[in-house]
């Protein structure tokens, strides 16, 4: 006989999942920090630097702005080895720029994209550059990004190309205003294409890749969420919003296909939030999830919210404890007034309980910094590594003890493919609904 978890209703799914959970409340996530580079052998703080995790396991920083006055932008490049927990030269950019962004492709090369050649007004950059390993050095692509940004969105697709989103045209703007434009990068031709355009132009948004290919784009000084399309090359605007324009936080797909948004910045007021949201791409919908109200803090206190902060979905997607674990950690908060409090603290959420949980001060302040996903190490434990930014040259380096939380059992991941069927049945049966899109 046919079990009715199996079946495509949204209704038993969520049955089933709540069953399933009911066995996976479980004793705290556990995690530690240290100091990752005891020797202080990071050279620069890499002021809004872009760093990404080699496929040997050591990991690249390049570009960012210099903390001496008057603030240039640098074209010097680090790698960390885990090993020697230390920090080493390797060939520099060719072009200085900070607020830019870079991703690991297949080949083990690294793409650093856009950003700005100084702190200035129409400064803003089109160029991007791939790194190798191989032989430590920088060389351009093939041609250039549609348009000149810092400050954009950038995610691997699911065919292994790059797409990149939005982004801020000045070259001096960190409010969020953006452009509409976007580009994907084939690493086989080294080349970027123009592809369609987004409805809102977007700039410090957050954006993720989902697992049925799609790409999800949220905020950017705009409440809005659009999906994008590969293969249609078509943009969707979601049927909901967020209650107001935020900047500067970051999206994670959950276990339950629902995606996670948390904290950043309200650009209406300026102030940073607490507040965190569950998007359903199924429906294009937002509630409200858990706060984050008591786990931003710095050495003075407990502080109102976060933004450019750091977050990892601790295991890869490959993983049974994928979607489950997210680790929150650095960042500032933005007052009503004053200078900006820059973050010490550090939590992980819990997806499957709803949860936040304290993983203590990192041993050094971080903002403006740079970060890398380390390898899951011989223990079976994932490690993430902070480092520089406005506050300190150190580096903090967390891990994740596996042990300390439960492997999904079969029920739940059951109920959580039936979850996601549901959502993809909605979506098609919702597809002959004519949405806000554009296509190129």
């Amino acid at each position: 006989m046919k079990s009715k978890c199996a079946a495509p209703n949204r209704f038993l799914a969520l049955a089933c999942l709540g069953f399933a959970l009911a066995g996976q409340v479980s004793a705290a996530p556990v995690g530690s920090w240290t100091n990752g580079d005891p020797g202080m052998t990071l050279s620069n703080v890499h002021l809004l630097g872009a760093a990404s995790r080699l496929p040997d396991g050591r990991v690249i920083v390049a570009g960012g702005l210099s903390l001496s006055a008057p603030f240039p932008a640098i074209t010097t490049a680090e790698i960390y080895d885990p090993t020697t927990r230390a920090w080493t030269a390797t060939g520099g950019l060719n072009t200085p720029r900070w607020s830019l962004d870079a991703i690991t492709l297949a080949s083990g090369q690294v793409l650093f994209a856009g950003g700005a050649r100084a702190f200035a007004g129409g400064a803003a950059l089109a160029s991007a550059e791939i790194y190798d390993p191989a032989t430590g050095t920088f060389s351009f692509t093939a041609n250039d990004l549609s348009a000149a940004r810092q400050g954009f969105g950038v995610t691997a697709l699911n065919d292994g190309r790059v797409l990149v989103t939005g982004g801020n045209a000045s070259g001096s703007n960190l409010g969020g205003g953006g452009v509409t434009a976007v580009d994907i990068y084939d690493p086989a031709s080294n080349r970027f294409a123009a592809a369609a355009s987004m409805n809102f132009g977007r700039s410090l948004h957050a954006q993720v890749t989902l697992r049925d290919g799609r790409v999800a784009v949220i905020g950017g000084a705009q409440n809005t969420a659009e999906i994008f399309d590969p293969v249609a090359n078509l943009w969707t605007v979601a049927a909901g919003s967020l209650p107001t324009t935020l900047k500067d936080m970051k999206a994670f797909e959950l276990f339950d296909g629902r995606v996670f948004v948390a904290g950043g910045q309200n650009t209406a007021t300026g102030v940073t939030t607490d507040a965190t949201w569950y998007f359903d791409p199924a429906d294009g919908s937002f509630t409200p999830g858990p706060s984050m109200a008591g786990f931003n803090y710095a050495a003075s206190g407990v502080q109102v919210g976060t933004s450019d902060y750091s977050a990892f979905d601790l295991f890869p997607a490959d993983h049974p404890l994928h979607g489950r674990y997210i680790l929150f950690a650095g960042g500032e908060h933005q007052p009503p007034s004053g200078p900006d409090i820059e973050l010490h603290s550090s939590s992980i959420f819990d997806a499957v309980n709803a949860r936040f949980v304290d993983m203590g001060p990192m041993p050094f302040v971080h903002d403006d910094h740079a970060e890398s996903l380390l390898w899951i190490n011989a223990a079976g434990n994932p490690e993430v590594l902070l480092f520089g930014g406005n506050r300190s040259i150190g580096t903090s380096r967390f891990e994740f003890v596996a042990a300390s939380v439960p492997e999904p059992s079969t029920w739940l991941m059951l109920a959580a493919g039936v979850l996601l069927l549901a959502g993809r049945a909605r979506a098609r049966m919702g597809a002959g609904r004519a949405p806000r899109s554009a296509a190129a």
